[in-house]
Formats: structure tokens, sequence, C-alpha cells
């Protein structure tokens, strides 16, 4: 009996010390709706569905076993997002993946929070103290193209897992729609619950998922060619960002080096 108990509860240890070993994913979904009159220098105006964007971004990783964070409109200030991101992501270890998800309006400067700029520096700065070898940010804002163009992801993550996936090129706008999600994000989760698993391995890639999101905003029936979404980044194209439920394995893709390169 005493050899039984004992055995029992070396069984748990190793469950317990394999169960803490598996990678865990991390993601903050941010939306802002409602703005004050002004943003640093910025006067905005008001906007409808990013806050619900928001959510139902936090709802499509949550549903993929990711560890989900959400700041929706006067509580999504700079201060409270770049905390919460500290938090969050610096908990990942190393196999983890952090996911940092945007929805509202973009600038040359950066993206507006509900009281202040977030500028790309900022953050780099929160992913560069992030163990995780693979870090995604995701901006669903006008000219949000713009921020792969600055050369601090280039020198902070030059040789690292780092994936910029925005939803429009530098001088296009990001469009919302009639329906309860921006463009963008309504491709963004058809593609996450599966549409963008083409060759149906379950395994939706960077590849997979860019590729299903570009042709649906840019061929949307009321946005045609309006709007192109772009993803810059080096990143192993064998890890995918979410796994779903499907019968049918193939084998993965290799590595991927995406960048947009059709003409602002």
């Amino acid at each position: 009996m005493r050899r039984l108990i004992h055995s029992l509860l070396m069984l748990l240890i190793i469950v317990m010390m394999s169960q803490g070993a598996l990678a865990r994913n991390y993601v903050l979904c941010v939306g802002l709706d409602t703005y004050p009159n002004k943003v640093g220098r910025y006067r905005v105006k008001s906007l409808h569905v990013s806050a619900n964007d928001a959510r139902v971004m936090k709802k499509v990783f949550a549903a993929n076993g990711f560890s989900t964070s959400l700041l929706t409109d006067s509580a999504a200030t700079l201060d409270a997002v770049l905390r919460t991101m500290k938090y969050r992501f610096c908990t990942a270890k190393s196999d983890d993946m952090v996911v940092f998800y945007f929805s509202g309006h973009g600038t040359e400067d950066g993206l507006l929070c509900y009281d202040k700029v977030l500028g790309n520096d900022d953050i780099v700065a929160v992913l560069k103290k992030c163990k995780a070898k693979t870090k995604m940010v995701i901006v669903d804002a006008c000219y949000s193209g713009i921020m792969r163009t600055d050369s601090v992801w280039q020198k902070a993550f030059g040789n690292e897992d780092v994936i910029l996936f925005l939803s429009s090129r530098n001088q296009e706008e990001s469009f919302e729609t009639g329906y309860s999600n921006s463009l963008f994000t309504m491709y963004l989760e058809r593609g996450l619950r599966g549409g963008a698993d083409v060759n149906m391995d379950s395994n939706i890639t960077p590849k997979e998922l860019f590729e299903f999101v570009h042709n649906g905003v840019s061929n949307d029936g009321l946005f045609t060619s309006r709007q192109h979404p772009v993803m810059w980044g080096r990143f192993d194209g064998d890890r995918p960002i979410v796994i779903w439920h499907s019968k049918k394995k193939t084998k993965n893709g290799n590595n991927q080096d995406i960048e947009d390169a059709t003409n602002d």
C-alpha cells in the first residue's frame, strides 16, 4: 500500500512538473471607441466598433488557450496599457508566445490610447524585456503600415521571432463596417477560427493568416482595393499562431520572412 501511494505521489509530481513546463501564450487586447476631443496634438473623433474588436479577439484567443487581458475605452490609458503589457508579458518564458492586439486610432507618431500616444519605442521597450521567443503585434488602425518602416523594429529584433500584422499600408485608412467589427478584424477573426487553415492541418501559420486576411480585406466588395493589410517580420513558419480542431493532418511550412513589397 505504501509503495502504491509513493508511486502515485511520484506520478502526480511528474505530471505537475510537465504541465508547468508547457508553453503558455499571452495576449493583451486593447480597443477604443470613446476618446476625449484631443489626445496629445491630435483632435480625434470617437469610433464605433474598436472596443468590440478587442472583446471579440479576446474571446478568439481565449478559445485557443491564451491567457488574456482586455482594456477598452477610458481604461486604456497609456500607463494602463504599458503596465498590463509589462505584467503579462514579463511572466512569459522562452518557449511562450505573446501577442499585443490594438484597435483604435493610428497616427504617424503611433497608436492613440485614451490619453496619450503609444509609440513604437514604448512597445519595443516592453517586448525587449520579454523572454518569449515569439512576439506578435496586431494593429487595426489607420496608417498602421507606418510602423514597419520605423527602424527601431529592425534594430531591436533583426533576428528574433517578431511579427507585425498591420491592417493597412502607410497612407491608407482602416475602415469600420456596418457590422459589429472593423473590416480587418472581421477577417482576422474568421481566419483564426479556421478560415485561414487552407491546408487543413489544424495549424494556422502567420503566412496562412496573412494571405487569408489580405485577400479578404483587399477584395471585400464594399471596400475593394482601398485597404491592404501588411505583415513584416522574421519568424518560425512551423510555429502556428493558433491550433484549431481539424481531422486532416499535413506538414507545416518552412521559415518565412514576409514583408509587403507593394508600393504605398
